[in-house]
């Protein structure tokens, strides 16, 4: 690994949306990927499966504060900075679990889905400080599903999609997004949110219609942005969505 090399974390990377995230990141020359997993065991054997020499496995639960923490210590001690954080470790639990109540679904969601997110991004803040990078970058992989235009429009897309936990919970998101923008409006930093889309991973049973290697193209990108990138944005491959 270069001095110059930037490093990148991203949760939730030990498959689909994530490890391909991982993947075009550390095929482009100056980047040291962290593969996130909350399974230690999953995080080695994806980071294996991608047979590069700068991609590394990082176990962090974003559901456990002690996880965190000693996620962030290790990136500490081992590179005393971070370049680029991913916050890409997402659920969407309705239809696939059988919540006792509906706090219970609830909670489950936004424990991952928002206080994972938030708890994370916190924890890296001061390795963010550290970054070598004029512009470092924090990506919140989010979806379409949590835009309030959207669903305020009888017509608006997926308008038969329900689904009101995980709409929520994304929308909760992408208000979390927004406040680190501003917050690190003036230092330069690059804040952004992005739409993979309907992807057929193991999240939705395969039954997306795109690609994973399309879906990470846009977090991808998002993660290039220098000095004069956009922050503070909403956005999938087919453009900017409202909010």
């Amino acid at each position: 690994m270069s001095a110059t090399d930037k490093i990148v974390l991203i949760t939730g990377a030990n498959k689909g949306i994530g490890l391909e995230i991982a993947k075009q990141l550390a095929l482009l020359k100056g980047h040291h990927v962290l593969l996130g997993s909350r399974d230690a065991e999953r995080g080695v054997k994806a980071a294996e499966s991608l047979g590069l020499p700068n991609v590394e496995p990082l176990t962090i639960d974003v559901s456990s504060d002690e996880s965190i923490a000693s996620a962030a210590e290790t990136v500490k001690s081992k590179y005393g900075r971070l370049d680029i954080l991913i916050n890409n470790a997402g659920v969407a639990l309705e239809g696939f679990l059988n919540a006792p109540t509906t706090r219970t679904l609830f909670r489950d969601t936004f424990e991952i889905n928002v206080f994972g997110a938030a708890a994370t991004t916190e924890a890296f803040v001061p390795l963010l400080e550290n970054s070598i990078s004029p512009a470092p970058s924090i990506i919140f992989v989010s979806s379409d599903l949590g835009s309030l235009a959207y669903r305020a429009d009888p017509q608006g897309p997926f308008k038969d999609v329900h689904f009101p936990v995980y709409r929520t919970s994304k929308a909760a998101m992408n208000m979390l997004a927004l406040t680190f923008a501003q917050r690190f409006r003036e230092k330069g930093w690059k804040v952004n949110i992005h739409n993979p889309g309907y992807t057929a991973t193991e999240f939705n049973d395969f039954r997306g219609t795109g690609t994973v290697e399309d879906a990470a193209k846009g977090a991808v990108r998002l993660a290039l942005l220098g000095p004069d990138g956009e922050t503070g944005t909403y956005s999938e491959k087919e453009g900017v969505i409202p909010w």
